[in-house]
């Protein structure tokens, strides 16, 4: 006879995951925080774990998922259905009997592509003019980002490594990276179709990493995305 057996998975989690708060919004995506949002003047303000804050609408979190995520450490509970089967049997398929829903260690992370994401275009030909990437420089600075190194990196893609270590210029860097992508920097014959865009804070944590297309900043110019929802949806760690 079949029963449903609901099984709480014990995880073992590391030191790092007792200190951080999974914020799960309500189309599913997860934010790393280091404690949970505090409401301030009706934005829910994220503290990110990488460093840096955030403002989200809170009516698009799920506070109930972000508390059981949490306590799983990342993990999710699971219903599990068996069948009556020898003992021997039960013992050797308890493994793949069910599975859990894990996040990603850091050095997946940095290996493994990201889903659903614009791939890395490769170098080919000639790569952008050194007076595209100057551009990019002079907006950076332009928004109050000083610390940079930009290079191309094909044709049509570049590079940008930023330093932005609050709220404030996280945004603006996204605004000029897709201000600067749709007017191809304004320069004459040059065309830029995607930017990867790294920026951390002083002190070497994340701030956020993407890959800005040419279909991204021509949606956050046209205002049908605004910068704060492409950081929740593209926003790659």
């Amino acid at each position: 006879m079949r029963k449903l057996l609901i099984l709480l998975a014990a995880l073992l989690v590391s030191t790092q995951a007792f200190a951080t708060y999974f914020i799960v919004l309500k189309d599913g995506s997860q934010i790393r925080a280091t404690k949970k949002w505090t409401v301030v003047n009706g934005k829910a303000i994220v503290t990110l774990e990488g460093g840096g804050t955030m403002a989200l609408d809170p009516n698009s979190i799920d506070a109930t998922k972000s508390e059981e995520t949490t306590k799983m450490g990342g993990g999710s509970v699971l219903a599990v259905e068996q069948t009556a089967a020898p003992a021997q049997q039960q013992q050797s398929g308890l493994g793949g009997a069910y599975r859990l829903r894990k996040l990603p260690t850091d050095a997946q992370q940095n290996t493994a592509p990201a889903a659903n994401t614009t791939p890395i275009l490769t170098p080919t030909g000639p790569l952008l003019s050194s007076e595209v990437l100057n551009k990019f420089e002079r907006a950076y600075e332009n928004v109050g980002i000083f610390e940079h190194t930009i290079k191309a990196t094909g044709p049509h893609s570049l590079r940008a490594e930023l330093t932005a270590d609050n709220e404030e210029k996280v945004f603006n860097a996204i605004s000029a990276t897709s201000f600067l992508i749709v007017r191809n920097a304004g320069v004459a014959g040059a065309q830029v179709d995607q930017v990867e865009l790294f920026m951390k804070t002083t002190m070497g944590g994340s701030s956020g990493r993407f890959q800005m297309t040419r279909d991204d900043a021509t949606a956050i110019g046209n205002k049908t995305l605004t910068r704060e929802e492409y950081f929740v949806r593209k926003v790659l760690y």
